[in-house]
């Protein structure tokens, strides 16, 4: 019997090591001078550099490690069609226009995003699926129910359902749900490598194991400090996910978690026949929430258990931990599930912005320099934060954009 992987993510592990690319360290004796450097080569780093090279500005991405070896390759590879998961929240804190921008414009991105998947021949398994958020059997439903109300009063797409067509639709014994169409899943991998040779094929440089180990600006330029070489920008891009000690200060706008994901083995044809059609993305209201997906092997895959960030020497014991953490709540939603072994359990980095939103362009602190942060390693937030700083740097940003801006921080 296959024993289960721990630590390790199923998209890069699955990846043929002879198809993966490699890109070269960056070296120079002398500056170098690049009209935009990307710093971060996670999904919203490669789509910045390929938007940015399509557009015909001269680029270069700077990553650390390898492309895709942080969160953006651990991720559940859903894109959601929604700005954050609580469309109250966000209004509370933000202003309900700052709230609708988030919510409408993150649901266009999925669509934007898989036309341009399909524009580029990338093969990445990305599949339109509707969401459901359900509120678990004996838990109360107002909370949820009454910001399906404020998202259709914003003109969003939501609807409010009670049990039975919930557990029609997801097979879990739920006190009510809402639908919520319009999202995506993927192989958040391949999507990755797929405009990372796209960025490439535009013109883009790609420099792997080149961690920036400084960032300094003056009144026209930024430059940006490698081991091996530094570059004169006149713009810099940190496509990070969330603040490095690079730009310590905003930090402070995020709180810093670890989630825990988990694949299952094969399902077996008796479990698959008894939970019936599973043709949604289902989360649910439970802290911290679930998030779960089934994929095209029979597999089912759930992502939760979020708590603090564990050190190194802790990771092995952790990831053990959690892995029959998130099995055991999965069979509470779906006992026909019990006694399948999970295949592979894994955590990524997660940073929570201050009200659940993406932060995408500038900072009054920083000169020359665009910031994607909070993105969540959602391919559709990497995306569209893509979009805001391709308009930043071409100059032909939007009302809109300001909405994504650190100045809506109360």
């Amino acid at each position: 019997m296959p024993s289960t992987r721990y630590g390790v993510s199923p998209w890069l592990d699955r990846f043929p090591s002879s198809k993966r690319p490699a890109f070269p360290t960056f070296k120079s004796k002398d500056p170098v001078e690049a009209p935009l450097v990307v710093i971060g080569g996670g999904l919203a780093g490669v789509m910045t550099t390929y938007a940015c090279a399509a557009a015909g500005v001269r680029v270069m991405l700077l990553e650390a490690d390898r492309l895709g070896r942080g969160g953006s390759g651990r991720g559940i590879g859903i894109a959601a069609a929604e700005g954050c998961a609580s469309f109250l929240e966000l209004q509370a804190r933000a202003g309900r226009r700052v709230a609708r921008a988030h919510f409408e414009h993150a649901h266009r991105a999925v669509l934007d995003l898989a036309a341009a998947v399909r524009r580029l021949g990338i093969k990445a398994e990305l599949d339109a699926l509707d969401a459901w958020r359900v509120v678990p059997e004996g838990w109360p439903t107002k909370t949820l129910r009454k910001d399906v109300d404020e998202r259709r009063g914003a003109d969003l797409e939501a609807t409010w359902h009670k049990s039975p067509p919930v557990a029609r639709a997801v097979a879990i014994d739920a006190a009510g749900g809402a639908r919520l169409p319009g999202w995506a899943q993927c192989d958040p991998y391949r999507l990755l490598l797929g405009f990372a040779r796209a960025a490439v094929a535009r013109g883009a440089q790609i420099y792997e194991r080149s961690a920036v180990t400084k960032v300094a600006f003056d009144r026209k330029v930024a430059t940006v400090v490698t081991a091996a070489g530094r570059v004169t920008a006149e713009r810099v891009a940190h496509c990070t996910g969330e603040p490095t000690l690079l730009v310590k200060a905003l930090r402070r706008h995020f709180r810093f978690e670890e989630r825990s994901v988990v694949l299952s083995a094969e399902l077996p044809p008796s479990v698959r026949k008894a939970l019936g059609p599973r043709a949604s993305i289902v989360t649910d209201t439970e802290q911290p929430p679930h998030v779960i997906r089934w994929t095209g092997d029979h597999r089912v895959m759930v992502a939760g258990a979020d708590g603090p960030r564990i050190p190194a020497r802790q990771r092995e014991m952790t990831d053990v931990q959690r892995t029959g953490q998130l099995m055991y709540e999965l069979t509470r939603l779906y006992p026909d599930i019990s006694g399948v072994l999970p295949a592979y359990g894994w955590s990524m980095p997660v940073a929570h912005s201050h009200d659940g939103g993406l932060y995408a362009g500038p900072h009054r602190n920083f000169p020359h320099q665009l910031f994607a942060l909070g993105t969540g390693h959602d391919p559709a937030r990497a995306y569209l934060a893509s979009r805001i700083l391709l308009r930043h740097v071409t100059g032909d940003t939007t009302p809109d954009d300001e909405h994504f801006g650190f100045a809506r921080s109360l």
